[in-house]
């Protein structure tokens, strides 16, 4: 490979790797926030809770709103350095944090960091890249995406093999992330700023040293007066300006790029993602099985990227487009008509394994009361008048029957209501749940005991709620529900594939190619907090769609937005492969 060809594989490596800390900045927490909570006493708080989970989403849609601002104020190069410097303080923030509101600050800081790297880093590889490379080279950045994302699974995996310590651990996970930060962040000085934004900024033979290094000499001199000419057009404006990127010159891209914004994630990539091990423990897996299947997640995400990345160049982003969601659409319909068909019935399996877990949760607790360095437990044995804790062979904990009398009685209480269901075969597991709910409450009700969650004043039916949310109903239904499991992993697996080889990687380069030079920032500023807002959204209201509408409807859903989505793609969007920016700004902008 020659030297001009070499170099910006190499800048688009060093820039990529904020792809990296995205991707793990995304998911380190659903590692740690089973820990923090308990550091910070948050855990009867769901407010707190949501808002540490989510302070990284809301932060990255004030970056996604500012990446274009301070991309075309001061440069892409300069922008990515503050990345990568509020990647290192959001990181090192939250590790050190003694407070949870010090904690939610630097994930939002983090958040910042992501909005803006998400938009700026595919925006600069974009710019840099040869017009026949430049689909292989952006999707390296949603490469690392997937990496950092697998990467986070893996390293909070094995922190927890070394660091029991559960007011330690979850800073660990955490604060790992400044190493790669500071990795970037140093690398990134390597790097020259972008050409075009040199040009745009009157700073020529800055521009023309960058392109010789980038493009042989004569596709440089080429490349060097098309921007000139390109931007000659609006040169008397200063700045681009928001009512210039919402004009109607701009309606065809601005259609484009803000419907494949909202179809990425109302496929429901990110729910999938988020709750991977929850979608198959309701599938009937167990825990260790389900987290094991989410890792065979991440490594499909991994492969159809690389997939992605040999083809965009050759095959086209419109091809890619068609076959991806197509794909999607089929699988999410597999796994929607799994749950539809399946049935619920509570049998001897469901009452053991709820009792032995309620039991098991509270002997625990009550262990950790006594002694909080108890961490973790092998096994528990009852006996009559106490329950023993076991670790690597030895006890480490005595939890006398008294002390979890309570926990007995709620047993007592759910045992009788799953008893009288015994048998009984439900088709619908929103009326199967239903149905369980009004019952214990019925119970509580007329039992003596209607609080039976310690220290706070509920009522039954609130009650009823918190403990199916908490400790019920994953239990329940994995021991109840009839399902083919395997064409549920299938179905998620193949929708994976299908979003790993269109929608992930493809809007990123099509997003970095539609719009004009002067306004590209902007632009994409514009699609990206869109992209943002609806990743929010399904992530948040994917648990109460399960709980509400059913996870058939929930798929059924998700499967409709990506017929909608094929529909789209086959008339509206265009080819873009092989095309250097100026032109495609000639095709597709009115001037």
């Amino acid at each position: 490979m020659k030297k001009n060809q070499l170099y910006p594989v190499l800048i688009s490596v060093i820039v990529a790797l904020g792809g990296f800390l995205l991707g793990f900045d995304g998911v380190v927490n659903s590692g740690a926030i089973t820990f923090y909570k308990n550091t910070f006493n948050i855990s009867s708080q769901p407010l707190l809770l949501g808002i540490s989970t989510s302070a990284i989403l809301l932060g990255s849609i004030l970056g996604n709103l500012t990446a274009g601002m301070i991309s075309d104020a001061i440069g892409r190069k300069k922008a990515l350095l503050i990345t990568a410097f509020l990647f290192m303080l959001g990181a090192s923030g939250t590790a050190l944090a003694g407070h949870i509101i010090i904690f939610i600050i630097c994930k939002f800081v983090a958040g910042i960091g992501v909005g803006i790297a998400i938009l700026v880093a595919p925006m600069y590889i974009a710019e840099m890249a040869p017009p026949e490379n430049r689909g292989k080279l952006v999707t390296i950045n949603q490469l690392n995406i997937v990496l950092g994302l697998s990467i986070a699974y893996f390293s909070n995996y094995y922190i927890l093999q070394f660091i029991e310590d559960p007011d330690l651990n979850w800073r660990w996970m955490l604060g790992i992330g400044a190493f790669p930060a500071a990795l970037y962040f140093i690398l990134l000085f390597i790097i020259p700023e972008s050409p075009r934004w040199l040009i745009q900024k009157g700073r020529l033979e800055e521009a023309k040293f960058t392109l010789n290094k980038v493009r042989d000499h004569e596709q440089a001199v080429i490349e060097f007066q098309n921007i000139q000419n390109t931007l000659k057009a609006t040169k008397k404006e200063k700045k681009a300006k928001l009512s210039e990127v919402f004009s109607r010159r701009m309606k065809v891209v601005l259609i484009i790029g803000l419907a494949l914004a909202f179809f990425q994630q109302v496929s429901g990539i990110n729910a999938v993602l988020y709750y991977a091990p929850m979608i198959f423990e309701t599938a009937g897996g167990a825990t260790d099985t389900a987290f094991l299947q989410a890792i065979i997640v991440g490594i499909i995400f991994m492969v159809f990227t690389v997939l992605s990345m040999l083809v965009i160049d050759r095959l086209g982003r419109k091809p890619l487009l068609i076959i991806g969601t197509s794909i999607m659409a089929a699988f999410l319909v597999m796994v929607g008509y799994s749950f539809y068909i399946a049935t619920y019935k509570v049998t001897d399996n469901t009452i053991t394994s709820l009792e032995q877990s309620l039991k098991d949760s509270e002997v625990l607790a009550q262990a950790k009361a006594t002694n909080p360095k108890i961490y973790q437990k092998d096994s528990i044995v009852y006996i009559q008048t106490a329950a023993s804790v076991y670790k690597n062979g030895q006890v480490i904990a005595e939890v006398q029957h008294d002390t979890y009398n309570t926990i007995n009685y709620e047993i007592k209480l759910i045992t009788s209501v799953l008893e009288r269901q015994k048998g009984k075969v439900y088709t619908n597991e929103l009326d199967f749940f239903s149905t369980l709910k009004t019952a214990f409450s019925r119970e509580l009700q007329m039992s003596s005991a209607q609080n039976i969650i310690a220290n706070q004043e509920l009522s039954a039916d609130e009650v009823t709620e918190l403990r199916f949310a908490d400790a019920y109903k994953q239990v329940i239904l994995g021991t109840s529900i009839n399902i083919n499991a395997n064409w549920v992993l299938i179905g998620i697996l193949g929708f994976i594939a299908g979003f790993s080889i269109s929608l992930g990687p493809v809007m990123w380069a099509i997003l970095s190619e539609i719009f004009p030079n002067r306004s590209r920032g902007l632009a994409i500023s514009v699609a990206g907090s869109l992209n943002a807002l609806t990743s929010f959204a399904v992530a948040t209201i994917f648990p109460y769609e399960l709980e509400k509408l059913g996870s058939a409807t929930t798929f059924f859903i998700f499967a409709a937005f990506m017929i909608l989505c094929l529909f789209f793609v086959l008339k509206y969007v265009v080819e873009t492969k092989g095309k250097s920016l100026e032109e495609i700004e000639a095709e597709l902008i009115d001037n």
